[in-house]
């Protein structure tokens, strides 16, 4: 097909949908403007119980939870259809037909102006195609998450490749689709600690940063399974602060402070923030102990540079501590040790970022 007519196809078409959608934005006006009964608030409540359904069958809300959310969604239904008043319409047929006839025309005018009508079609299949081929180093990670998608379709039943396929999901900033990939695992495996408690995490993503009941149930098997693993004893920690038990939760966050190595990164944080939920008493005490830690790191990494996993924890330790000078420092020189490593400069630059 020519290229001439390649076009035209692709103009008729959009001036027909243009037109189909006018008409419908019309009929839909008119039909408002004769009468309506019923208050925008029922209709977003109606949609509410939908989405309800919709998260039960993507495995994001238990069962037995639905008919809690439900009841919940149903009585704001029920408030909001007694408290609705009567509809008046005044008004709308003109404003209607403005945005009908408007809207299309100022979309062909923009995509006329900023747009590429003649470029060629880049399939998704093609492109997931080219990137499967290309170095992973080079990859965003929604493309990473595009391919390892792509590979699960052929090893649906690959615990591990799930695992990873979740990870990038999660650096995709989708939870949604992490936690779906780490479900599927744990029913393939139900008693990895590891895959349990990174599908606790994915729901806390979920859900905005709360420790929601799936995840708490997540965390306490993985915790049952692996006594000693850290991220179920955080979150199961912090899951009692929540809910008003704070010396049950200091005990635990106190617990894994022992138990974490003393090079762990996530130990200057911990010790912050027990310091914090103990009202700042023993801080000054505490963060002699975190600079003593941090100072051994890098005389260790001044001895082994070779170790781009410890120069990101140095980094990431001084941002936390808001060492500047020897976050940049300390930042420059792993940047000129791995120069030619493309995934640990990403890492380093993430670990310099200040958390918000």
């Amino acid at each position: 097909m020519s290229a001439f007519w390649a076009q035209f196809l692709f103009w008729s078409f959009a001036v027909a949908l243009s037109l189909a959608a006018a008409l419908a934005v019309l009929a839909r006006a008119r039909q408002s403007a004769d009468v309506s009964s019923e208050d925008p608030g029922v209709t977003v409540h109606r949609r509410q119980l939908a989405e309800i359904d919709e998260l039960v069958s993507r495995g994001l809300l238990a069962p037995e939870e639905q008919a809690q959310a439900r009841a919940e969604a149903g009585r704001r239904l029920l408030t909001s259809a007694e408290q609705a008043p009567a509809a008046i319409r005044t008004g709308g047929k003109p404003l209607a037909l403005i945005a009908a006839v408007g809207a299309p025309v100022l979309a062909v005018a923009l995509y006329l102006a900023i747009g590429s009508p003649g470029m060629a079609d880049s399939p998704m299949d093609g492109r997931i195609a080219l990137w499967r081929e290309a170095d992973p180093a080079s990859l965003s990670p929604p493309q990473i998450a595009a391919v390892l998608s792509e590979v699960a379709k052929d090893k649906p039943n690959d615990p591990e490749l799930l695992r990873m396929l979740a990870a990038a999901r999660i650096q995709a900033n989708d939870p949604f689709g992490a936690a779906n990939a780490l479900r599927r695992a744990v029913s393939l495996r139900p008693n990895d600690p590891a895959l349990l408690s990174a599908l606790g995490e994915a729901f806390v993503a979920v859900s905005g940063g709360e420790i929601a009941a799936d995840a708490r149930r997540a965390f306490a098997d993985a915790n049952r399974l692996d006594p000693k693993a850290a991220s179920p004893r955080y979150y199961l920690a912090q899951a009692a602060i929540a809910d008003g038990r704070k010396a049950e939760g200091l005990v635990g966050l106190k617990g894994l402070l022992a138990d974490l190595p003393a090079d762990d990164p996530n130990r200057a944080n911990l010790a912050s923030e027990i310091a914090r939920l103990e009202g700042g008493g023993q801080e000054e005490d505490m963060s002699g102990a975190i600079q003593g830690m941090v100072d051994g790191l890098a005389a260790r990494l001044e001895a082994e540079p070779d170790d781009p996993e410890g120069w990101a924890r140095l980094v990431r330790a001084y941002t936390v501590l808001g060492d500047t000078a020897r976050r940049d420092a300390a930042l420059a020189r792993a940047r000129n040790l791995f120069k030619d490593r493309p995934d640990v400069l990403r890492t380093l630059e993430t670990a310099s970022e200040r958390p918000q």
